[in-house]
């Protein structure tokens, strides 16, 4: 599995600086705009066949925009990893509460 994400990062590096300029020029911006209209896509297309290809829209956005950032693909799995442990200490808030606090901290 990780030979495949290498593969696909080396892949999309090429194809993205190619296409939209190299990170010096581009940053992480562009990708992370491109994203928020790729995930209101992936939204409207929950239950159908569609959210497979737009899902992998925002995971191909979200790999192009880390690297621009000077992230690469294994530390932000790590970096979702420590993520996941901080969210795993987390309650979710009550249905009415979810608009205005998603999460609220437990007391540790």
């Amino acid at each position: 599995m990780h030979l495949m994400l290498d593969l696909l990062c080396m892949k999309l590096k090429k194809w993205s600086e190619a296409t939209f300029g190299s990170d010096r020029e581009r940053g992480p911006l562009g990708a992370l705009r491109h994203l928020e209209k790729e995930a209101r896509e992936a939204q409207q297309a929950v239950g159908t066949p569609e959210i497979r290809m737009e899902m992998a829209d925002c995971f191909l956005l979200i790999l192009d925009a880390s690297r621009r950032a000077g992230i690469s693909a294994g530390d932000l799995i790590q970096a979702a990893m420590e993520k996941q442990a901080i969210n795993r200490r987390r309650t979710l808030a009550t249905e009415l509460d979810r608009l205005n606090a998603p999460w609220q901290e437990e007391a540790l």
